[in-house]
């Protein structure tokens, strides 16, 4: 027998209760632990929900940014300069080959305007399937990626090479957009509803080397795998090449993504030292197997 006040998380010391399931009746902070399994463990309501509240959060961001040409122009100046300085500037070459070369720019035209809106959803939606363990870890790494992302678009509006035509450079979307599926932008929907001055980071870059790693790390079909390498270094050309983004937007792209995936490990770092030492080990060997922790 115990007393009142000993904790509702103490584990008996009967030999058969190792025997025995762990139940899921014990108190986290008041919640029951099947309840907060049941909150914590990804579902297809949840995700779309999160999906649409990124969206939302976005064209905010997106409707903030009416009057900062200007600075945009000037953000973008000071990227082509110091790639121009450091012999950094492959857009150019890039962009100069897909103007010259039609069949290349229509291949690259319809890349743009297509996989990015989808490999990204369907890599998701394939790990939410296939790897259920592995999403929730995976999918916080892009929720913090594309939110950081957002950050930078608000802290540092940048012009495109593409807007940049006395510099030399083309638009290859204007140049095929005369096909009838999507604007100067390249965006699947009007330019209106498209930040046409989010080049840094390039989102587009984090997103598709995103879905390489996930593709490499958790598929187990050769091809696939050498096809989702292959992915990401194909929208690093192709983005430049388009003239949407600068090389430093790339690499912007990749260290956004780096920080997306440290705090995402250190969210389920913090989260399973906090159940660790309020549950049963045993209980949070469960939550461990349903990706809830």
């Amino acid at each position: 027998m115990r007393s009142a006040g000993d904790s509702d998380l103490a584990v008996t010391t009967d030999d058969s209760a190792a025997e025995r399931p762990v139940q899921s009746t014990v108190q986290l902070s008041g919640i029951p632990v099947r309840i907060l399994n049941y909150l914590v463990k990804p579902r297809w309501w949840f995700e779309l929900a999160m999906i649409y509240g990124i969206y939302a959060v976005y064209s905010l961001i997106r409707n903030s940014v009416h009057n900062v040409e200007q600075t945009a122009f000037r953000n973008g100046a000071h990227i082509l300069n110091f790639e121009d300085n450091w012999g950094l500037a492959w857009e150019r070459g890039l962009n100069t080959f897909l103007d010259n070369t039609p069949s290349a720019a229509a291949v690259c035209a319809v890349v743009y305007a297509s996989l990015h809106f989808v490999v990204t959803p369907g890599t998701l939606v394939w790990m939410y399937i296939c790897h259920h363990r592995q999403y929730r870890f995976a999918s916080t790494v892009l929720i913090f990626t594309t939110c950081l992302a957002l950050i930078g678009f608000y802290a540092l509006p940048t012009a495109p090479p593409r807007m940049f035509g006395t510099e030399g450079f083309v638009d290859i979307m204007a140049k095929t957009g005369s096909w009838g599926w999507w604007p100067e932008s390249g965006t699947p929907a009007s330019d209106n509803i498209s930040n046409q001055f989010a080049a840094m980071p390039s989102l587009h870059c984090a997103w598709a080397t995103f879905c390489g790693i996930v593709i490499v790390m958790y598929t187990k079909k050769q091809i696939v795998r050498v096809l989702g390498a292959l992915y990401p270094l194909l929208t690093y050309i192709v983005v430049m090449g388009t003239a949407n983004h600068y090389l430093l937007d790339v690499v912007g792209g990749l260290v956004t993504l780096a920080a997306g995936f440290l705090l995402a490990w250190l969210l389920r770092m913090a989260w399973r030292t906090y159940l660790a030492g309020h549950l049963d080990p045993r209980i949070v060997d469960q939550l461990t197997e349903k990706g809830a922790a």
